[in-house]
């Protein structure tokens, strides 16, 4: 043996083997399969045409295969009759005739032993490729014939192992739509999200930290150079805790610097009740996520070739969304969180009209605040109540018993950075 300085187990090994006198051979990995059997993973071997149903397409092999299935005799009885037109035997085979102009005019009968045969050379195989059900079927139909084929190529096809495990599901996914209600009141219920990471800025700053408040629909945004848990906690009480006051729900998704200890233990002091989001599914947080989309699309419009005045950009685009009405609400966050609109550049170039500022016009402008968030708060109901009645017409009720077999939906995961965090 050539092995300079072992040392430990290698040594050990070393002075046994020196006992015996052998020869080295090579092999490769698949054929020590029995030496790390316990320690791997089975790997199911790949589907292949079925040597069966080759073995016996022809003409005399079909024949025999036919007469050992006994369903086949009644059809055999009907060939017999000299006014039966639908069956023939041709070269002892017996035979249905094609009422489809396509494909052939006499189709041979398939035994039922054959059947499973022919499903998977039509379907499993290289030269197949696990289409579906209409190609599968299209296939079949134009070549053979037997009772039932269309739902055992119904059956064969959704119960493909394969197909489940690879393909995208292309029915809606199940269940029924449960909005979020609508918060009683503004920063009652707000969700936090972090979006990045963006091209570095002329500033440095990297990543954008967004807030949207449930109740009047109004966003907080800032540019952060890192998103690390520092920048997190110094947001969540500089703009928001100490501008709107400590909010009763916070939602966010399950990133690490959410479930950081600094911020929850900010969150605790506070007492305020952390609601992080199920995995794979943004829609539990999804007024944050659906401004992140506006968000970056209205960013898109205005920032420089270089992509490096973003967060120049952020304050006024996020203002515009604030100050623009909401189709939902019917309302604009600014006022249903100010109580009146807010006053653009434009409109300080006109003419000031002042309203007579007395106790009850005070009144009475607090009050139709007041009366507005709750309008909104109606107005809300009834858009997720359309929005569900229309979702649940689409989509159908799906339950689980104990000890169902069911898959679970694992993404790829690209290498690299994810997009948000």
């Amino acid at each position: 043996m050539n092995l300079k300085d072992p040392s430990g187990r290698l040594a050990r090994w070393a002075l046994r083997l020196q006992e015996h006198d052998f020869d080295v051979k090579y092999k490769t990995g698949k054929k020590h399969s029995d030496a790390d059997a316990l320690s791997r993973n089975p790997v199911e071997e790949e589907t292949e045409t079925s040597d069966k149903f080759l073995a016996v397409t022809t003409s005399m092999n079909l024949a025999m295969e036919q007469k050992k299935d006994q369903d086949l005799a009644k059809l055999k009885l009907l060939s017999n009759s000299s006014k039966n037109e639908e069956f023939r035997f041709i070269d002892g085979i017996l035979c249905r005739k094609n009422f489809d102009p396509d494909g052939k005019l006499w189709l041979p009968v398939i035994p039922k032993h054959l059947r499973a045969d022919i499903l998977r050379h039509f379907h499993d195989a290289p030269t197949a490729g696990h289409l579906g059900f209409a190609k599968t079927y299209d296939r079949i139909r134009k070549r053979f014939y037997w009772p039932g084929m269309y739902r055992n190529v119904v059956r064969y096809v959704m119960h493909c192992r394969e197909c489940q495990r690879r393909k995208s599901v292309p029915q809606r996914p199940p269940g029924r739509l449960v909005p979020i209600p609508p918060a009683i009141a503004p920063f009652h219920r707000i969700g936090i999200d972090l979006l990045g990471r963006f091209p570095k800025s002329a500033h440095g700053n990297k990543w954008i930290i967004v807030c949207t408040d449930y109740s009047t629909r109004y966003a907080i945004t800032k540019a952060l150079p890192t998103a690390e848990v520092d920048e997190i906690a110094k947001f969540l009480l500089e703009e928001i805790v100490l501008r709107h006051g400590a909010p009763r729900v916070i939602i966010t998704d399950r990133g690490a610097v959410f479930r950081s200890r600094l911020v929850s233990s900010l969150v605790d002091l506070c007492n305020i009740d952390h609601r992080f989001t199920t995995a794979y599914h943004p829609q539990t947080n999804g007024l944050t996520e659906r401004f992140n989309k506006t968000l970056a699309d209205m960013l898109s419009m205005y920032v420089d070739v270089e992509q490096k005045n973003w967060d120049e950009i952020l304050p006024f685009v996020t203002f515009a969304y604030n100050t623009a009405k909401q189709e939902t609400t019917g309302f604009t966050p600014f006022y249903l969180l100010h109580g009146r609109e807010a006053e653009t550049t434009l409109d300080t170039m006109l003419p000031f009209c002042p309203n007579d500022f007395d106790d009850n016009n005070i009144t009475k402008i607090a009050a139709r605040a007041e009366e507005s968030r709750q309008l909104a708060r109606v107005h809300t109901l009834r858009a997720q109540d359309k929005d569900r009645r229309r979702y649940d017409s689409k989509h159908q009720m799906v339950s689980y018993a104990p000890g169902d077999l069911v898959w679970v939906y694992t993404p790829v995961r690209k290498v690299g950075l994810s997009e948000n965090s």
